[in-house]
């Protein structure tokens, strides 16, 4: 029977191997029945463990891509992965913003990919990026990126600093006993979400998953604990879905 799906976009990078950025944004998208878009930051050189060379999009080139599909679709939510710096990020999304300001706006901040290359244009600290956290609906540092982003060994405070501005899942690895764990929070509302199976198998692109599975659930309706529980039992099932560092998609 028809059903109308929501309209969700990824801003990403363009990942020749689809375990990561724009491809596996839309898989993910499919898989939670939301229908995707997908506008690129950046193309880049790489495998599933080799990274070797990116080209960053020009801003007004990444709302050149924009303007065409705000324009004509309500779109509910959007996830937005690699991008150049916080000025990039800032502009773009202000457009999202001044276009639809109901628009849900998940942020994965990519600085470092997982075979190992860093991208050295983002500033760090709260007073550079505190403008565009004030305009998104969630953010999802790992506990590395929120060490660099934050300027602290400290996460927990610096996460808990940031959600004066936007909620923030701070994601496994910060936990002794259970590193599988995250925790959600939001102004001073606090959220363990905890994990459902044993993760076996680590991933290229994970993170970009988690993300695109959260910014799916918020376009479907899910309240943002709900969405991220959500979103959490899809990461465990793609993580497990394979040996590989390349995972499987599926409902």
């Amino acid at each position: 029977m028809y059903k109308d799906r929501p309209y969700v976009i990824s801003i990403a990078g363009f990942d020749p191997s689809a375990g990561a950025g724009l491809l596996a944004d839309i898989k993910t998208f499919e898989q939670h029945q939301a229908y995707g878009f997908g506008v690129s930051t950046a193309w880049t050189v790489q495998n599933d463990s080799e990274f070797l060379e990116i080209e960053w999009m020009e801003p007004a080139h990444i709302i050149k891509q924009l303007k065409p599909l705000v324009s004509k679709f309500d779109i509910k939510a959007c996830k937005i992965g690699l991008i150049q710096n916080p000025g990039v990020l800032l502009e773009v999304i202000s457009f999202l913003k001044s276009n639809n300001p109901a628009i849900k706006i998940v942020l994965d901040p990519v600085w470092k990919a997982s075979a190992g290359y860093k991208f050295n244009n983002w500033d760090t600290g709260l007073p550079i990026l505190k403008q565009s956290l004030i305009k998104i609906d969630l953010i999802t540092p790992n506990l590395a990126e929120m060490q660099f982003l934050g300027g602290s060994q400290d996460v927990i405070s610096s996460a808990r600093a940031w959600a004066k501005y936007c909620p923030v899942l701070l994601k496994g690895g910060h936990h002794e006993q259970n590193p599988a764990l995250d925790l959600l929070f939001d102004q001073d509302d606090f959220y363990e979400i905890t994990p459902a199976k044993v993760s076996l198998y680590p991933k290229h692109g994970s993170g970009c998953i988690l993300s695109s599975a959260i910014a799916s659930n918020l376009a479907l309706g899910l309240l943002l604990p709900a969405a991220c529980k959500k979103a959490k039992l899809y990461i465990e099932d793609y993580l497990n879905s394979n040996p590989t560092l390349l995972g499987y998609h599926k409902a």
